[in-house]
């Protein structure tokens, strides 16, 4: 959907946002959607993670409605305290000798 010049991240989000749940998108919009590289995309990809793609001759492409559901079934973290990816400092407690 978007051409190859480099097209500011809010512009891609606003395409997404705009555009009917049928739409197809390139890695450059849906990794601004995830706030993440293209590389991360691709990554996920090879690996067998993340957004469902399609395979259009040498293009990828993804479509909203994989992409909206993919963002549905994450959790969603009232506290950092809940999130179990967050690094949590752990306290050293001295023993007591007895």
């Amino acid at each position: 959907m978007t051409s190859t010049a480099r097209t500011p991240r809010t512009d891609l989000i606003h395409e997404f946002t705009s555009a009917p749940d049928s739409a197809l998108f390139d890695q450059r919009t849906v990794a601004a959607v995830f706030d993440c590289s293209v590389a991360k995309m691709e990554r996920d990809r090879w690996s067998g993670d993340g957004v469902p793609y399609l395979k259009i001759g040498n293009a990828v492409r993804y479509r909203k409605s994989d992409v909206l559901a993919l963002l549905a079934a994450l959790p969603v973290y009232r506290s950092t305290s809940e999130d179990p990816t967050a690094r949590r400092r752990q306290t050293v407690r001295p023993v007591e000798a007895s």
